[in-house]
């Protein structure tokens, strides 16, 4: 399970839970025209640039509020990640609403990618007050770390070991004879989007990822090491189905098999 630490406690949530929250921060509690800033979450595809999803962010404002008009939108820099900072107007009820737009692309463990977006919003104005508020906050944002001392390995391209597959939608739970024949039962395009969750025969966390960085690019298993995730004993509850070999198709059949080999 992963630890969610919110402000007021902290709580633990199975993997397959995806964060789209969106945190909005007052400056003023009592003036609705005050400053107001909003950090807000949604999915990417795997394919995604930082560029592409300001231009959609953009595209997607300019058919859906009122008087829209872009007045700059530049690449920037933030803790070290590339990011876009959009500055825009448009109109709602009658009033000009200013907005920054900070917009980045993060890794959305345990897998896929989410888009996260640092929004100043400022009715009639941005000041240079505002400004100065807007950057102080951006510019302050250190990200959790993404490094660890431990390297991941792939799995071997002709291990005839059990994996299973938890597709995150449909929430079947999957045994597979080898992990070629996992690869011919996932949807590669929805693995790299975080549809899915992989484990190994002891039911230790994988993930999908590149085995090289030129085209084409070739895909493949991968530990999970230095990773917050859960494993497969941790998460099989989640599961509203399970197919496999019948001496694995059932919740107390696989987790007696997990307990197996982690005793190897």
């Amino acid at each position: 399970m992963a630890i969610y630490t919110l402000q007021e406690a902290s709580l633990e949530l199975p993997d397959v839970f995806k964060d789209r929250t969106m945190n909005l921060f007052t400056l003023s509690e009592n003036n609705a025209s005050e400053f107001t800033f909003v950090v807000s979450r949604a999915s990417a595809l795997h394919d995604d640039t930082v560029q592409k999803v300001a231009a959609r962010v953009i595209q997607e404002m300019s058919t859906t509020v009122q008087a829209f008009n872009s007045v700059t939108s530049q690449l920037i820099v933030v803790d070290g990640l590339p990011a876009v900072e959009a500055f825009y107007h448009f109109e709602n009820g009658g009033v000009q609403i200013w907005q920054k737009q900070t917009i980045l692309l993060l890794d959305d463990e345990p897998g896929g990618k989410k888009i996260v977006c640092y929004i100043g919003t400022c009715p009639g104005h941005f000041s240079e007050y505002y400004q100065k508020q807007y950057r102080t906050i951006i510019d302050s944002i250190k990200f959790n770390s993404r490094n660890s001392e431990v390297r991941s390995a792939p799995v071997a391209s002709d291990s005839s070991d059990i994996y299973f597959s938890l597709d995150n939608d449909t929430k079947i739970l999957t045994a597979h004879e080898g992990v070629n024949a996992l690869y011919q039962h996932v949807d590669l395009k929805r693995a790299l989007n975080g549809s899915y969750l992989f484990y190994d025969k002891a039911g230790n966390p994988l993930h999908i990822a590149a085995l090289n960085n030129e085209e084409p690019l070739r895909y493949a298993l991968w530990t999970s090491v230095g990773k917050n995730l859960s494993s497969l004993t941790q998460m099989i509850g989640i599961a509203k189905a399970i197919e496999g070999p019948e001496e694995l198709s059932g919740e107390k059949q696989i987790l007696a098999f997990l307990q197996r080999h982690r005793d190897e």
